[in-house]
């Protein structure tokens, strides 16, 4: 009994300096592990911050002019549109189209009742000749000079109306007693039937010339110094997402909209097709043009808000704060933050901070 004990206290002591060892071994293990970490992070604090960084610049040139496109929605519009009138009141007729028919110039729309205008010519004229009867009278029996200036302008308002309704037989919408249309269009409202009798200057229908039409677009304030007259415009309408027009620029509305942050620029667009169909929703892309610099989208951090750049000075990067006007395939523009012949840091952008020592490797043009 007496040795099973000796062998148990034995095993205890060895089985305690097993652990012992092992524990010895855990502590040396972090130890070295610990010491590892602080020294990276302090090789990587003294590479970061201390350390002279190698970096490739981009040497920036002159600012040029540059295109980009720039886009908001935008409402179609009828470019002219014509109320058919008449000076003055007629009978109807004949109502030669309807809306919706596409019309051509000078074709026939309201053919007119000419017994009521050649009445009023010949009413007209005998008013003329009475008050030319008149006048002589009491020229002759000498009456009074009030009397034969009242005559005078009787006669002087009778003439007058008597050439005024001569001359709506000359009327260039009037062609042997028919209403004539002004344009080629389209029919887009009919106000009045055959038989009825219209008042002087009644709007009878209206036309519309769909040949070409304006797109009053809305553009962000932001790009109000790129847009200018004359400028080209590409427009795809909503409703055909396939196709794209190509119109010009015809008009800037110099007034903000608060609500938007919008300003209206007006295309115009031959629409010889008749794709373009007024209140029809478009987008439209207006080519402008402005005058930056052009860098590499590398170099620029916080492209989005904030832009920024690490400029070269005296053997130093510093962080400059830049404005993006635009952007192409792997450029942004700046219009604001760079000078001619300034280097701004290519890479390594991740290594540097703000007024890190650096030596130029290279330089890009």
């Amino acid at each position: 009994m007496l040795q099973r004990s000796k062998a148990g206290i034995q095993t205890s002591k060895q089985h305690f300096k097993q652990q012992s060892r092992r524990s010895r071994a855990v502590s040396i293990t972090v130890l070295v592990a610990t010491v590892l970490l602080i020294a990276l992070i302090l090789y990587t604090l003294w590479y970061s911050f201390l350390a002279t960084q190698q970096v490739t610049v981009f040497s920036v040139g002159r600012q040029q002019q540059v295109v980009e496109n720039v886009g908001g929605g935008g409402l179609v519009d009828a470019k002219q549109s014509f109320n058919v009138q008449f000076p003055l009141a007629e009978r109807v007729l004949n109502v030669m189209v309807k809306p919706g028919d596409h019309i051509k110039h000078n074709q026939a729309l309201l053919k007119l009742d000419p017994s009521q205008l050649n009445a009023q010519i010949q009413q007209a004229a005998n008013d003329v000749t009475a008050a030319q009867v008149y006048l002589n009278s009491v020229s002759a029996t000498a009456i009074n000079p009030v009397t034969i200036a009242q005559a005078q302008q009787a006669y002087q308002v009778a003439n007058n109306h008597y050439h005024a309704l001569l001359a709506q037989t000359n009327n260039p919408t009037l062609h042997s007693g028919n209403l004539i249309s002004p344009v080629d269009g389209t029919v887009i409202t009919v106000a009045i039937s055959p038989g009825e009798v219209f008042a002087a200057n009644t709007i009878l229908m209206t036309l519309m010339d769909q040949s070409s039409v304006i797109i009053h677009t809305q553009i962000p304030l932001a790009n109000l110094q790129q847009v200018q007259m004359g400028a080209v415009a590409h427009i795809t309408p909503s409703a055909l997402p396939d196709v794209t027009l190509d119109g010009k620029v015809t008009g800037i509305i110099p007034q903000a909209n608060a609500q938007t942050d919008t300003f209206q620029v007006d295309v115009t667009v031959v629409n010889n097709r008749q794709l373009l169909l007024p209140g029809m929703s478009t987008y439209v892309r207006v080519e402008g043009q402005q005058t930056a610099f052009v860098v590499p989208r590398i170099a620029v951090l916080n492209p989005d808000h904030e832009s920024s750049v690490f400029l070269v000075h005296n053997g130093r990067a510093y962080l400059k704060q830049v404005h993006v006007a635009g952007s192409a395939a792997n450029v942004f523009y700046i219009d604001s933050g760079l000078s001619a012949n300034d280097q701004i840091v290519v890479l390594p952008l991740n290594r540097l901070h703000h007024g890190q020592a650096i030596t130029i490797n290279s330089v890009e043009h």
